[in-house]
């Protein structure tokens, strides 16, 4: 009889050790996958500013969007004021030269024909239009962001300002995001124009791809524009998205995500 209590309390002593040690060991792996984290998927509409109707349809689109607002436009300062009200974050759609002349970045662009002091004159014109912005963007900029010194004007600006930089990636000789790095400055890079072809089934498969691309690296960042066709999409397709796992973000809480780093392995949109 005792030495059969000896004989269980032994094994109940090695199953308890036993459960320690997968507790100890697994531990922390279950966890990690318990906290998972969804997908992200970052929409910014680009281009605001010019018309109040395509500004008031994009503040209404559902979910955490980010707003590129151009400087110096009718209706570009309302939004900025208005946005936080409608949870969406704003940025500075930055005019920046592009490489063919025929590119019009529009009044009070950067360009590399720019001393450091007019240079930096116009940007903090550019900043001091818009108030509450989170970040800048590059609108155009095929020329601009191509160039080494700019590029490090710009970057010391933003560092200053504790602004990040979203290169809407217009040229594969960006070289903004290699500069921001060497900054300390927090970047993103675009991966996908939504609506560089204006029909809906092109729209729709632009959607999908920045959706799908999500699920497989963690976070995609996609730009849009306030066409009627794009923003009556988005209206239709953010929930949706939502409802199926993906989270949408700010740029700004994209910014420590492993896939914002530079990604060479896309097509560009020269502008």
């Amino acid at each position: 009889m005792l030495y059969f209590i000896l004989f269980f309390n032994k094994k109940i002593k090695a199953i308890l050790w036993y459960l320690i040690l997968i507790a100890l060991f697994y531990g922390p792996y279950a966890t990690a996958l318990g906290k998972q984290e969804k997908p992200k998927l970052v929409i910014v509409i680009d281009d605001i500013g010019h018309q109040r109707a395509s500004a008031e349809a994009a503040l209404a689109l559902p979910g955490r969007l980010t707003l590129a607002l151009l400087p110096f436009t009718p209706f570009s300062k309302e939004v900025a004021v208005k946005a936080s009200d409608f949870g969406k974050e704003v940025i500075l759609h930055s005019p920046m030269s592009a490489i063919s002349p025929s590119k019009d970045a529009g009044f009070g662009a950067l360009t590399s024909a720019q001393d450091e002091k007019y240079f930096l004159q116009t940007f903090n014109s550019q900043l001091n239009f818009l108030p509450g912005v989170r970040g800048v963007s590059n609108h155009m900029g095929s020329a601009l962001t191509s160039q080494k010194i700019p590029m490090q004007w710009l970057m010391e600006q933003l560092k200053l300002r504790n602004l990040y930089f979203l290169d809407s990636r217009t040229t594969k000789l960006s070289k903004a995001a290699r500069v921001a790095e060497a900054n300390g400055v927090p970047y993103l890079e675009r991966k996908f124009f939504l609506d560089n072809v204006v029909n809906q089934q092109a729209i729709i498969r632009k959607i999908e791809e920045a959706v799908n691309y999500s699920r497989k690296k963690g976070l995609a960042v996609a730009i849009g524009h306030p066409y009627p066709e794009t923003l009556m999409l988005l209206s239709e397709r953010l929930p949706e998205i939502e409802r199926n796992g993906v989270d949408l973000v700010w740029a700004s809480q994209a910014l420590t995500e492993p896939s914002s780093l530079i990604d060479e392995n896309f097509k560009y949109s020269v502008r």
